[in-house]
């Protein structure tokens, strides 16, 4: 009967262990654990889903790719008159450049975005980390587990000998562990914001790079042009100086000017080569020669109002969200460091037998730490300057935006005097007195020189209307993006280990 007690008994510490050490409910890997339910009400909440923002044009696709289009870039066309052969509306419609077999397909915007959102490294790492943060959310949670032993006295007297099994079950005290799920639940948030703030990073690169190249594409597109104009130019020269008509410095300026713009022509294609090989180190491409790209330079009705587009920016940064989240994971791990001295108790039952009464036995214990010497204040201490210093961080961040934002502001707004000026003023009157150089120059009222002029400067001004619509269109980007750029830079890892569970037992 006696040993038939001591069996039952062992049976039950057998029994307390299966319900202390059970299965628990495990996240999926890919699961990623509510916030709310844990994190304290009131300015650390978690916040809403981050939009993107868009002020000047309507706002840019980013899910699947669009299919490319045929039609080639809708930008104010460059004309160049022919001085003597030709009309000036021969030359005067869009410019088309020839598609080598180096540009056998193009991409849209579209396009190029949704391959940099699939293939951008450092978005992929943001993810991971993203799903890291969850998972140590879960771990920093989890109760410890219990200890089964067997212990053993006086083994070596006869008939003395005293056998049995004991478990061992910590008690967290404190609420240490729902502290501790509440910190890394702000990690995570901060983390998830993180994630969201690499991927304006990437798209804001993309379409900057984008619109540089397209605004190369079409110099080039430009130059080819005028270059041709200007061998037609070359040959006149050169057919007026047998005839007699022209002088040999008139030959000299016209090759002059064909030299000048065949070098333009080759700058401006290693410029296009360079744009394009930047754009596709962003989007993960793989093509060597470049891609014709197809879009539209649109120049913005009004200038934009930068306080309201400052205000905008601040509310929905996902940059500003994540050093917000920090703010709240520094405040709940100084809670959590103030109830670290909270002592945590350890529970031992044992059930055995006793050879030498013949009797069963239960061995029962409880202990815990006494927080004589070490309260924990250095770690105190510690976690409140980790606290300051975060809600500083978030300081600093809404002045480096203030500061990025004029910046921009001034590029924008540079480009966009320009643009206006060279559309209203500078290139329809270059294009008129070109109509009239033709005119008076057949009419021998002008100098074949002061045509090659005229010439030139309807060229040059061209190209800086083009490359003023492509800082513009940069500029508009920049702010659509929240300014936000560094698609390759490597993401921030806000997560710390699961260190803080281990911290949370023993109570030292």
């Amino acid at each position: 009967m006696r040993r038939f007690t001591v069996r039952s008994l062992m049976l039950s510490a057998l029994l307390f262990l299966g319900c202390t050490g059970g299965p628990q409910k495990m996240l999926a890997v890919n699961t990623v654990p509510p916030v709310l339910g844990e994190v304290e009400q009131g300015q650390c909440q978690t916040s809403e889903t981050v939009r993107p923002v868009a002020y000047f044009d309507s706002e840019l696709e980013d899910n699947a790719p669009a299919k490319p289009e045929a039609d080639e870039s809708t930008m104010e066309p460059v004309v160049s008159p022919d001085l003597v052969a030709l009309e000036v509306e021969d030359i005067a419609g869009p410019v088309v450049a020839s598609v080598s077999s180096g540009e056998s397909r193009s991409y849209t915007l579209a396009d190029i975005e949704a391959l940099a959102l699939g293939n951008n490294p450092a978005l992929l790492s943001a993810q991971a980390t993203t799903s890291k943060a969850a998972g140590l959310r879960h771990q920093v949670g989890t109760r410890p587990n219990p200890t089964l032993g067997y212990f053993g006295q006086q083994i070596a007297d006869r008939n003395t000998d005293q056998h049995g099994i004991f478990v061992e079950q910590e008690f967290v005290r404190g609420d240490k562990l729902r502290l501790n799920r509440n910190v890394l639940g702000h990690t995570q948030r901060a983390q998830a914001a993180e994630n969201e703030t690499q991927r304006y990073r990437v798209l804001t690169d993309v379409r900057v790079r984008f619109f540089e190249a397209i605004a190369a594409q079409q110099q080039v597109d430009a130059t080819r042009s005028f270059a041709d104009v200007a061998r037609r130019g070359v040959q006149v020269a050169e057919d007026r100086q047998k005839a007699e008509e022209g002088s040999l410095v008139e030959t000299l300026q016209a090759r002059t000017l064909l030299s000048e713009v065949t070098l333009a022509a080759e700058q401006a294609e290693v410029a296009h080569q360079g744009a394009w090989q930047d754009l596709a180190a962003i989007a993960g491409l793989q093509d060597a020669m470049s891609a014709r790209l197809v879009a539209d330079l649109n120049t913005p009705a009004t200038t934009p109002n930068w306080a309201a587009a400052y205000s905008e920016i601040v509310s929905q940064s996902p940059e500003l969200i994540a050093a917000q989240a920090i703010v709240c994971e520094k405040q709940a791990l100084l809670r959590r460091q103030k109830a670290q001295p909270i002592s945590n108790v350890t529970a031992q039952l044992g059930a055995g037998y006793d050879d030498a009464t013949d009797h069963g036995m239960i061995n029962v214990q409880l202990s815990a730490p006494v927080a004589v010497w070490n309260k924990n204040s250095g770690n105190i201490s510690a976690a409140y300057s980790d606290y300051v210093r975060a809600t500083q961080e978030v300081q600093r961040i809404q002045q480096s935006i203030r500061s990025r934002l004029a910046r921009t502001a001034q590029e924008f707004d540079s480009a966009l005097k320009a643009v206006r000026k060279y559309e209203d003023e500078i290139i329809p009157q270059s294009k008129k007195s070109l109509e009239l150089s033709e005119q008076a120059y057949r009419a021998g009222e002008l100098e074949f020189l002061q045509v090659l002029i005229l010439r030139k400067s309807f060229y040059e001004s061209s190209i800086r209307l083009i490359q003023a619509k492509g800082t513009l269109a940069q500029a508009s980007s920049k702010v659509d993006g929240l300014l936000l750029t560094g698609g390759l830079d490597s993401p921030t890892d806000y997560t710390d280990g699961d260190g803080i569970r281990s911290a949370s037992f023993g109570g030292q």
